[in-house]
């Protein structure tokens, strides 16, 4: 009878896992980077020209900006709580940022009873 010998080991099955392990960590690595899918938004060609409203601004990093300060949601449910409901609501979104924090604006506006609300973009070059 043949004796086996443990002297060596076959890592042929080991390099395999390792292979399907790194196409997998690869495969969703760039997803994790970027944390969002990438979205190329429409141009506009025409714009009707800018009026002087007040602005909400949803910023890159997600956070609002309304007359010019830094505001959370709950600041700024209370500052949109004082503007008369007939007034034209513009939204500036980095077209960067995160749908979240625009959902959750737009959500606001609907709840605190806003109907007159205008997207501001800008013109293709």
């Amino acid at each position: 009878m043949r004796e086996k010998s443990f002297d060596s080991i076959n890592v042929v099955p080991f390099i395999d896992i390792m292979l399907v392990l790194l196409t997998i960590v690869l495969a969703t690595a760039t997803f994790i980077k970027t944390g969002v899918i990438p979205v190329k938004l429409p141009e506009v060609n025409h714009a009707e020209p800018f009026r002087e409203t007040p602005a909400v601004d949803v910023t890159k990093d997600g956070f609002y900006l309304f007359a010019g300060q830094r505001a959370t949601a709950d600041e700024l449910r209370d500052l949109l709580a004082a503007i008369d409901k007939n007034t034209v609501i513009t939204v500036r979104a980095d077209k960067e940022s995160q749908i979240q924090p625009f959902a959750v604006l737009m959500s606001m506006l609907k709840e605190q009873g806003f109907e007159k609300i205008s997207l501001q973009t800008e013109l293709e070059n």
